[in-house]
């Protein structure tokens, strides 16, 4: 018998500094574990069979390992197992509890709005991904979750992604894929090469937004823009040849602008398509900032009323449970068979290749005892936390002595549907616009008392001395400007320690406040300190350029809504806002 007949791990199993709860889901390349870390997190657990999958296992975990954003799902860490004789690649990520996005769509009355909000999300997430020399080669709805915590949508599942040197795991003409999301060019290039043995196509950042054009037509039509038959064939002809019925014939609802949008993303070329993601951002923003009532009208009517009788019939059939717990699986080794097809006008909760699947039971937050506090909204809005820069390293394919050190996924706020971090480079500019409008310019603020206890506590906890000053960073991309909001929070690079070396904020440490637009500087009050642990701390830090001036001086570039400023700042500790 081998690995992948192996039966499943019984409960109670130790993987690491893990112990295994259940099985999540199973398939032709491994077995999915709901895990219960020793804080009491639950993560999901790949367990892939080294004989067989090794090189694709070790390809998933060093593309997860590069990627850091609100809208991707996150990789906790990666490794061997059991320590001796390891017969596993295990890789360890976040559960994301929401629903597949066109499930979502299906069961709620979701208008443009909704739609053009979710695209966005995707797109600034594959800003990061192309940032990062990583093409997703899989996007669909099916890969896209709706996360419950704060509606915003989510990328999942590398399990087919390719990077730049990457080892080919192609054993076709095509990649691994769903054909009803494949490009123009893709077609073309099988029609060029049939018969020859030995090519492959070479997916780039247009086949990913030519996928996002299908995914957003199919939300706002609640169709296919070419005919796929039942057995998930497409009509190569018509997606060479021919031009995609105009979205508004379909759906009278559908405004012209998004319709423009999603019309150019179907452009038979990459080149006629946008560059790339970032300008796909750009795109959205500005078609968002034009919406007005007419956006506000269900695209379908009694949406809401068919996706509850489909639930009703579906909690029969499969383990959705009522939670809506879902997770990236890796497509690619959850089924032997060719992706199967979920119809935009009727999604599936079945589990199939690339489908999300949602364990029976209680999500995370039914242990509370176990669950780290959900932060509180506060007049300064709180962003998502990022993963800890070691852990984002490429994994290295070795034994392991022990379990790998991991991140944990920080709770994000209710204002997380706005955040911006995780971004680098040129994909910083996909948070610029409607969701990232920052106020005019006011007069800035008077002197002001710092928040009750906050001296005491930095002080006296944290041994902080007044007038001490730490470096902080909104970027881990250098040489690049760095798009900001009033309430955009700082992270701490390292650790913060005391000159006598004692720690006083850990890496990671996020720090949130209020900024103030003035003539040609941003300057900042910073009232909270946010562990990736789970603490809070009140403090008083102001804003400092690198050379100890207050505030920070505004890019070139900012300007109609857009603020720009350096990735990295210092906050001094002060005893009163002056």
């Amino acid at each position: 018998m081998n690995a992948l007949e192996t039966p499943p791990l019984p409960p109670g199993t130790r993987i690491g500094a893990d112990v295994v709860e259940g099985v999540l889901g199973a398939g032709g390349f491994g077995i999915v574990y709901r895990v219960r870390g020793p804080e009491g997190y639950r993560s999901a657990l790949k367990m892939m069979p080294l004989a067989e999958c090794e090189e694709r296992a070790w390809r998933e975990a060093t593309i997860g390992a590069r990627l850091r954003h609100p809208n991707l799902v996150r990789q906790l860490g990666a490794g061997q197992w059991p320590d001796t004789e390891p017969r596993f690649v295990w890789l360890k990520l976040e559960l994301v509890e929401g629903q597949p996005l066109d499930v979502y769509a299906w069961e709620h009355d979701v208008d443009s709005c909704w739609v053009v909000d979710r695209v966005l999300e995707v797109a600034r997430a594959l800003a990061v991904v192309h940032e990062a020399q990583v093409v997703h080669r899989d996007v669909k709805e099916a890969n896209i979750l709706v996360r419950e915590r704060d509606g915003q949508a989510v990328l999942l599942d590398f399990g087919v992604g390719y990077y730049a040197r990457a080892p080919t795991i192609t054993q076709g003409l095509f990649p691994p894929g769903t054909p009803q999301y494949r490009s123009p060019e893709a077609w073309r290039f099988g029609e060029e090469n049939a018969g020859v043995k030995g090519v492959h196509y070479r997916a780039g950042p247009g086949d990913d937004l030519y996928a996002v054009g299908v995914v957003l037509y199919r939300l706002l039509t609640g169709r296919d823009p070419f005919r796929v038959d039942a057995e998930g064939r497409v009509d190569m002809e018509a997606v060479l040849h021919r031009a995609p019925l105009p979205p508004h014939i379909v759906n009278p609802r559908v405004p012209r602008v998004v319709e423009e949008v999603c019309l150019r993303l179907l452009e038979k070329t990459p080149e006629a398509r946008y560059p790339g993601a970032v300008a796909l951002c750009e795109a959205l923003e500005a078609v968002r900032s034009r919406a007005d009532e007419s956006w506000k009208v269900p695209l379908r009517e009694r949406a809401r009323a068919a996706g509850e009788r489909r639930a009703r019939g579906a909690s029969r059939r499969v383990a959705w449970a009522g939670v809506g717990l879902g997770l990236a699986l890796g497509g690619w080794w959850l089924a032997r068979s060719p992706p199967g097809v979920s119809r935009a006008g009727s999604p599936t909760r079945e589990a199939s290749a690339g489908q999300e699947v949602a364990p029976p039971g209680p999500g995370p937050e039914s242990a509370r005892a176990a669950a780290p506090p959900l932060e509180e909204s506060t007049s300064a809005a709180v962003a998502p936390s990022a993963a800890p820069r070691k852990d984002s390293a490429p994994v290295k394919k070795q034994k392991t002595t022990g379990p790998q050190r991991e991140t944990r996924p920080s709770d994000l706020g209710a204002a997380a549907r706005n955040a911006c971090l995780g971004l680098t480079g040129a994909a910083l500019q996909a948070c610029m616009s409607a969701q990232q409008q920052v106020p005019p310019m006011r007069p800035l603020p008077p002197p002001q008392e710092c928040p009750a206890g906050a001296v005491d506590t930095m002080t006296r906890m944290l041994g902080l001395r007044v007038g001490e000053i730490s470096s902080v960073e909104w970027s881990l991309v250098r040489g690049r400007s760095v798009p900001v909001r009033e309430d955009t929070p700082v992270f701490v690079p390292g650790h913060w320690r005391t000159p006598s070396g004692q720690l006083a904020l850990p890496d990671e440490t996020r720090i949130s406040g209020r900024l103030y637009i003035g003539e040609g500087r941003v300057y900042g009050r910073f009232t909270e300190a946010h562990t990736p642990n789970g603490e809070t701390y009140k403090v008083c830090l102001e804003l400092l350029d690198t050379g100890d001036n207050v505030g920070l001086e505004l890019r070139p570039g900012s300007g109609s809504g857009i603020i720009l400023v350096d990735p990295v700042a210092r906050l001094r500790v002060v005893d009163r806002f002056e």
